[in-house]
């Protein structure tokens, strides 16, 4: 590996690699640059020593990589340059520099032939005389060189360019500096190297070795349990089930919505934890009694009341049942069967269907039954939980083997190496996110408490640090007129989505990774499992208008920490898995 320097003046900026001798001040263009290492600890100053204004400055530190074969992990938004996203789309992939306050953990891993390095900035905020708030920079650019600069960015090797929403690019000229005669710029870094067999598992060590600073914590779990029950209870409707919609900005027809967005069976676990019985057992049996197609075991996901009808997921303007979400759905059935004694047979005909197409499930599947082309991905692991909760149901140990298989071929083919990443569980993105590694993680850690089989101990520990490269271990600040500097929003403990969905949301496998932690004795995943449960509790209404919402409970499920849409802002969109998430897991906290 190799330390050089980079200095630019003037728009776009431009790389300009050149040597200096750590210790020892050096002219770099008009500026003196400073490299000062002391063990691990990196510290570099750039100071205009001059008698004239240098403008539009534009420096940083280049790490050149010994291979232009290694794998890299920007945590969020860049894993093995992101190769199941469309290529059609604009993605994150190379030539990709960002704003420090866009990643979850502010750093940049390699990992190549049996050893890693990762690169961990220490944020420091700049806030200017108009109150706004500007970071360093991260990122990877070709050769391949991991790249911190003092805030100008860059995307697909385009200068000033920003990632401003999904597939979205923006012109944005930031992170360039003026300095004084007499002003400085200082950036300190954190270097951490060591050995790492497979190269894909380089994001182990960048999560091992992270700082997690203390997270809010403004509500109790029996007060987050306690408003979530409020808001689910406004949800109802007598007609059998949980409405999935009710933002006041975006209003959409009344609907039943089953797995993915709209986790109406979930709600209704919740609702029988929650000691309402009647309502938790209509809800599954309306789903149950109507849900079904002429296919057997395969069933509509949506339900509209005020046309009376149910209906499919809708995909490039065709029906189709997602495998998430169907899975995710059974899954729940299977829990609510279970507790009531009902419907078993529903959750067999279920993961029968699943069985029948084998290996790798595709993203789901026509009216006829036949799958849906398109990319291969995650997005089927749910269905292993499904089959696990037929299992469980009947006791039949052919579906406990069958799940373990469908689990083995998702393993085989994302988490053995992680060269290509658990990716295609969204239905609103093509790519790698965090849900298709939550279902992964789910999936093994139920099967470790079934067999007790330190494999999927295993298994399971590595997907839960690759979900918590998603997971905020420091807390930017934000502009003066933001609603999150108002509020103290700290985003510590929070989740990312994906790398194409750079905001924040409450999608998490909370209460699995504490259990996790607690059985294996890993007291690292308990305490992440808490930062975490507690930073949930921001952006909850308390009582009404309380963060736009009417209704106590309710919260939005974006939250933006970037310049990925509205900085510092939170919105309104709030289909009714954000009640079903946060409730579910404070349920089984204990």
């Amino acid at each position: 590996m190799r330390l050089r320097l980079t200095l630019s003046t003037g728009r776009p900026w431009r790389v300009a690699p050149v040597d200096v001798s750590p210790g020892v001040p050096a002219g770099v263009g008009p500026l003196t640059a400073l490299l000062e290492i002391s063990d691990k600890s990196l510290t570099l100053t750039w100071r205009n020593e001059g008698t004239r204004t240098v403008r539009d400055v534009a420096a940083g530190l280049l790490l050149e990589l010994p291979t232009d074969d290694a794998y890299v992990t920007i945590p969020g938004v860049l894993y093995n340059g992101n190769p199941s996203s469309d290529p059609a789309l604009e993605v994150p992939r190379s030539g990709f520099v960002c704003e420090e306050h866009r990643l979850p953990i502010p750093a940049v891993n390699a990992a190549w032939d049996g050893q890693y390095v990762t690169l961990y900035a220490q944020p420091v905020a700049r806030r200017a005389a108009d109150g706004t708030v500007a970071y360093g920079s991260l990122g990877i650019l070709d050769g391949p060189v991991i790249a911190a600069m003092s805030g100008v960015i860059m995307f697909d090797g385009r200068p000033d360019v920003c990632y401003t929403s999904k597939a979205e690019t923006t012109p944005m000229e930031i992170g360039y500096a003026d300095l004084a005669p007499g002003a400085s710029i200082t950036s300190r870094y954190r270097l951490d190297t060591g050995r790492v067999e497979p190269r894909g598992f380089g994001f182990r060590a960048l999560v091992k070795e992270a700082v997690a600073e203390e997270g809010a914590r403004p509500l109790t779990i029996a007060e987050i349990i306690r408003l979530k029950a409020n808001a689910l209870d406004a949800r109802w409707d007598p007609a059998g089930g949980y409405l999935a919609y009710a933002s006041p900005t975006r209003p959409r027809p009344r609907t039943f919505l089953y797995g993915w967005t709209g986790q109406c069976l979930k709600l209704a676990w919740c609702d029988a934890r929650l000691g309402r019985p009647d309502r938790a057992f209509a809800a599954a049996e309306f789903y149950v009694s109507g849900s079904g197609t002429p296919v057997p075991g395969l069933r509509h996901g949506r339900y509209l009341l005020d046309e009376e009808r149910w209906a499919m997921f809708d995909r490039k303007g065709q029906p189709f049942v997602s495998s998430r979400a169907y899975g995710e759905t059974i899954a729940d059935l299977a829990l609510l069967a279970e507790e009531f004694g009902e419907w078993t047979e529903a959750v067999v005909e279920a993961a029968e269907f699943f069985w029948r197409h084998g290996g790798i499930l595709p993203l789901g599947w026509t009216p006829s039954g036949t799958p849906v082309p398109g990319p291969e991905g995650a997005a089927g692991i749910p269905c292993a939980r499904a089959m696990l909760g037929a299992h469980r149901l009947t006791g039949d140990k052919v579906w406990l083997r069958r799940a373990a298989e469908l689990v083995a071929a998702y393993h085989r083919r994302h988490a053995e190496t992680f060269e290509r990443p658990f990716a295609h569980a969204t239905l609103d993105a093509s790519g790698e996110d965090k849900e298709a590694g939550m279902a992964y993680f789910e999936a093994v850690t139920e099967l470790f408490q079934l067999t007790g089989d330190d494999r999927y101990a295993r298994w399971a520990e590595a997907a839960a640090d690759w979900l918590l490269t998603f997971v905020y271990t420091w807390s930017p600040e934000f502009d003066a007129d933001s609603t999150f500097h108002r509020r103290g929003f700290k985003a510590s403990g929070w989740p990312a989505v994906s790398v194409q969905n750079h905001h924040l949301d409450v999608f998490f496998p909370t209460a699995e990774l504490r259990h996790f932690g607690l059985a294996t004795g890993n007291d690292r995943y308990v305490a992440a499992a808490d930062r975490i449960m507690h930073a949930l509790g921001q952006g909850i209404c308390r009582e009404p208008g309380d963060w736009g919402f009417a209704t106590p409970g309710e919260q939005g499920e974006g939250f933006f920490q970037t310049n990925w849409q509205r900085k510092g802002e939170a919105n309104t969109w709030n289909p009714s898995w954000v009640i079903a998430l946060p409730l579910y897991h404070a349920l089984r906290w204990d």
